[in-house]
């Protein structure tokens, strides 16, 4: 197989994926974000009553600070994808 032979082949396997009619998968992906954001949530509300019913306003404040953190990683993904690889980035010493 000639390296002419060996290009257009891979331009054959990669055309699919130009399609803007193939599906990726990324609504998927927004649609179970949603839904487990969602369960977060009640499970936090949940949990921060029950601390609120028994005075331990420590905790509950704790738990809310957790909730915050987690939430933001649930709903902006793309946003902590990306400032994840620029934290390893500077601990590895890639641009």
């Amino acid at each position: 197989m000639t390296t002419h032979e060996l290009a257009a082949s891979v331009v054959q396997l990669v055309a699919p994926l130009a399609n803007a009619n193939v599906p990726t998968g990324a609504d998927f992906k927004d649609w179970v974000l949603v839904i487990a954001g969602n369960i977060f949530i009640a499970i936090l509300v949940l949990r921060a009553i029950g601390h609120y019913f028994k005075r331990e306003w420590g905790e509950l404040f704790g738990h809310i600070a957790a909730g915050v953190l987690v939430g933001g990683l649930i709903y902006a993904n793309n946003q902590t994808i990306n400032v994840l690889k620029g934290f390893w980035g500077l601990l590895s010493g890639g641009n």
